[in-house]
Protein backbone atom coordinates (compact mmCIF):
# COMPACT_ATOMS: atom_id res chain seq x y z
CA UNK A 1 0.00 0.00 0.00
CA UNK A 2 1.33 3.23 -0.54
CA UNK A 3 2.46 5.46 2.05
CA UNK A 4 0.29 8.35 1.03
CA UNK A 5 -3.14 6.17 1.16
CA UNK A 6 -2.27 4.98 5.02
CA UNK A 7 -3.84 8.00 6.46
CA UNK A 8 -6.82 7.52 4.14
CA UNK A 9 -7.14 4.31 5.05
CA UNK A 10 -7.27 5.17 8.79
CA UNK A 11 -9.70 7.92 8.38
CA UNK A 12 -11.90 5.36 6.34
CA UNK A 13 -12.00 3.25 9.00
CA UNK A 14 -12.83 5.46 11.78
CA UNK A 15 -15.78 6.86 9.39
CA UNK A 16 -16.88 3.62 9.10
CA UNK A 17 -16.51 2.98 12.70
CA UNK A 18 -17.59 6.42 14.62
CA UNK A 19 -20.31 7.33 12.03
CA UNK A 20 -21.69 3.92 10.43
CA UNK A 21 -20.89 1.65 13.06
CA UNK A 22 -19.27 -0.71 11.25
CA UNK A 23 -15.97 -2.23 12.42
CA UNK A 24 -13.20 -3.15 10.02
CA UNK A 25 -10.69 -6.39 10.86
CA UNK A 26 -8.21 -5.88 8.33
CA UNK A 27 -8.70 -2.70 5.25
CA UNK A 28 -8.80 -5.99 2.37
CA UNK A 29 -11.96 -6.95 4.35
CA UNK A 30 -14.29 -7.17 1.49
CA UNK A 31 -16.97 -5.08 3.04
CA UNK A 32 -19.82 -6.04 0.84
CA UNK A 33 -19.00 -10.24 0.93
CA UNK A 34 -19.00 -10.06 4.41
CA UNK A 35 -22.16 -8.54 4.65
CA UNK A 36 -21.11 -5.25 6.74
CA UNK A 37 -21.81 -3.19 3.99
CA UNK A 38 -25.27 -3.11 2.14
CA UNK A 39 -27.16 -0.50 -0.03
CA UNK A 40 -28.32 1.93 2.34
CA UNK A 41 -25.36 2.33 4.14
CA UNK A 42 -23.13 2.59 1.28
CA UNK A 43 -25.10 5.40 0.41
CA UNK A 44 -24.43 7.21 3.87
CA UNK A 45 -21.03 5.97 3.62
CA UNK A 46 -20.72 7.80 0.17
CA UNK A 47 -22.27 11.23 1.74
CA UNK A 48 -19.70 10.84 4.91
CA UNK A 49 -17.04 10.31 2.28
CA UNK A 50 -18.26 13.44 0.66
CA UNK A 51 -18.13 15.38 3.18
CA UNK A 52 -14.79 14.75 4.43
CA UNK A 53 -13.10 14.83 1.98
CA UNK A 54 -14.01 17.04 -0.44
CA UNK A 55 -15.11 15.04 -3.45
CA UNK A 56 -17.63 14.03 -5.57
CA UNK A 57 -18.49 10.42 -6.50
CA UNK A 58 -20.36 9.98 -9.70
CA UNK A 59 -23.21 7.31 -10.79
CA UNK A 60 -20.35 6.18 -13.06
CA UNK A 61 -18.48 5.42 -10.15
CA UNK A 62 -21.10 3.14 -8.64
CA UNK A 63 -20.47 0.34 -10.86
CA UNK A 64 -22.54 -2.81 -10.45
CA UNK A 65 -20.07 -4.82 -8.45
CA UNK A 66 -19.24 -1.83 -6.84
CA UNK A 67 -15.04 -2.79 -7.11
CA UNK A 68 -14.22 0.59 -5.75
CA UNK A 69 -16.03 0.59 -2.64
CA UNK A 70 -15.29 -2.91 -1.31
CA UNK A 71 -12.72 -2.21 1.46
CA UNK A 72 -11.57 0.18 2.92
CA UNK A 73 -7.61 -0.22 1.40
CA UNK A 74 -10.09 0.53 -2.22
CA UNK A 75 -11.69 3.27 -0.83
CA UNK A 76 -8.88 4.85 0.39
CA UNK A 77 -7.27 4.42 -3.28
CA UNK A 78 -10.27 5.97 -4.71
CA UNK A 79 -10.23 9.07 -2.29
CA UNK A 80 -6.31 9.59 -3.48
CA UNK A 81 -7.38 9.01 -7.59
CA UNK A 82 -10.08 11.73 -6.86
CA UNK A 83 -7.97 14.21 -5.31
CA UNK A 84 -5.52 13.13 -7.64
CA UNK A 85 -7.92 14.46 -10.79
CA UNK A 86 -8.45 17.58 -8.79
CA UNK A 87 -5.31 18.14 -8.47
CA UNK A 88 -4.22 18.25 -12.57
CA UNK A 89 -7.85 20.26 -13.39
Amino acid sequence: MPQSIQPLTQTVTRILFDRLNIEISEPDADLVDSGLLDSLLLVNLIAQLEREFGISVSLDDLDLNLEKFRSVNRIAAYIESQRNLVDVA
